[in-house]
């Protein structure tokens, strides 16, 4: 199947990447830090937070998946709640970087309201967002061309999150007002961000009118969509794979800022090193798509993890290394990190037609909401992990830090994510859909499709 790449919509489209990544990375990058050094909330009850509000998801994001397959409305299934939940998390966004002035208790019952209305608001937006991508394109190659396009503004928005965060926070006065006022910017261009996906995206959000595809789509139960789920094992593997992932990239964000400030001494380095991991980031994406147009994503993906973990390892085995080192093995890292980040989301949407194809699942925003949730829930304990364990080994914010909470941040920076990005490797070994299988998997559709 020969399919033109309708520039247009894959640019609109990847503004998204540019919304996602703004409230994802600032959130992974320095919502524990601000909690536990600005705000003042101890490590053990952020902690507990992070995974609190995954329960709420393990509700939410299935509901949400059916409500959005199930939406009929004249601006499509899946753009109306994109145009209307954006504002509405772009307010979330600040809140969740305000520091009222509350009692102890108080601020850890305003941390916990802010920060699960935070996984709703995304969950309602980014579902949907999501769900788009198997219309937009029905080709094996091309859809990693879309997120390689959305990659690009992902690296972008990391790029305001980790180079652009400090030195304006700096600039807004440092401090609690610092990061309101940064929070309610961030809030503003995820908005528009979002708006511009949804603008872009109304020629591919369409209603079906056959009225035999409606009545079977109205008869189909939440049970057994999520049965039928089960059974597709590529999907299956994919989301071990990506959550684990998550858990890996959520440690490893987690603790920058602890390592550069308490172990290296240099919090001014971080805007510097997160600028050549930037760089890096959008060479990986350049890559990628080159890399697919040989290879299988699963071999592209695998082998980009494998030199991940070597980088990591390293750096994990150098107790004292050299500010040049630390510039190289964290682009070398960020390089290849990148390459599986987004391939991850170019094989979901392979997925949504093998579940299809193979057991006549058209079920594109349960099946991306089961895979969202799978990146929170990875996130969770990616954010779990490094508050809890620094309390176990007596972290006090803003005080010298003895040798078993240093020894502790560098293996939260290094080594946990290494071990992770293993277990990564491992389990994508078993995923089965190649470029021959999905060629295969759409010729036999069609002919089904014909008959």
């Amino acid at each position: 199947m020969r399919e033109k790449i309708n520039y247009k919509a894959t640019a609109t489209y990847s503004f998204g990447g540019l919304g996602y990544s703004l409230c994802n990375i600032l959130v992974m990058s320095y919502l524990s830090f601000f909690y536990t050094d600005i705000f003042g909330i101890s490590p053990m009850a952020v902690a507990g937070l992070m995974l609190a509000s995954r329960v709420v998801d393990a509700v939410t994001d299935p509901i949400m998946g059916l409500l959005s397959d199930h939406t009929r409305t004249r601006f499509g299934k899946y753009r109306p709640w994109i145009i209307f939940v954006a504002p509405i998390q772009g307010i979330v966004l600040f809140l969740l970087f305000t520091a009222p002035d509350l009692s102890a208790t108080m601020k850890v019952v305003y941390a916990y309201i802010i920060y699960i209305l935070y996984s709703v608001t995304l969950t309602m937006i980014n579902i949907p967002y999501c769900a788009l991508l198997p219309s937009m394109s029905k080709n094996y190659y091309h859809r990693t061309v879309i997120i390689a396009w959305k990659s690009v503004m992902t690296q972008t928005g990391r790029f305001i999150i980790t180079v652009l965060a400090l030195p304006l926070v700096e600039i807004f006065g440092g401090g609690k007002q610092g990061w309101s006022i940064y929070g309610a910017i961030i809030g503003i261009i995820f908005t528009i961000s979002y708006w511009v996906v949804a603008w872009g995206a109304k020629p591919y959000d369409t209603v079906e009118t056959d009225q035999s595809e409606t009545k079977q789509t109205e008869k189909r139960s939440i049970r057994k969509d999520l049965f039928t789920v089960i059974k597709v094992k590529p999907f299956i593997i994919l989301i071990c794979s990506y959550g684990v992932l998550a858990i890996c990239n959520t440690i490893y964000n987690s603790a920058n800022m602890y390592y550069f400030k308490y172990v290296l001494g240099r919090e001014d380095l971080v805007p510097t090193v997160s600028a050549a991991i930037m760089a890096a980031g959008l060479l990986s994406i350049l890559v990628t798509p080159l890399l697919v147009k040989k290879f299988d994503k699963k071999a592209v993906y695998i082998g980009a993890s494998a030199l991940g973990v070597i980088s990591l390892a390293i750096m994990w085995f150098t107790p004292t290394p050299s500010i040049g080192m630390v510039f190289l093995m964290l682009s070398v890292f960020g390089l290849f990190y990148n390459i599986p980040d987004s391939l991850g989301w170019s094989m979901l949407p392979d997925c949504v037609d093998y579940a299809k194809w193979k057991y006549g699942l058209d079920g594109n925003g349960l099946i991306t909401s089961i895979f969202l949730f799978t990146i929170k829930v990875g996130m969770a304990l990616g954010g779990f992990f490094p508050s809890f364990l620094l309390g176990t080994v007596g972290f006090v914010a803003n005080q010298q830090q003895p040798e078993a909470v240093l020894n502790m941040i560098t293996f939260l920076r290094f080594g946990l994510p290494a071990i992770t990005l293993l277990l990564v490797i491992v389990i994508t070994c078993f995923y089965e859909i190649t470029r021959k299988r999905y060629k295969e998997m759409q010729d036999n559709y069609e002919k089904e499709k014909s008959m």
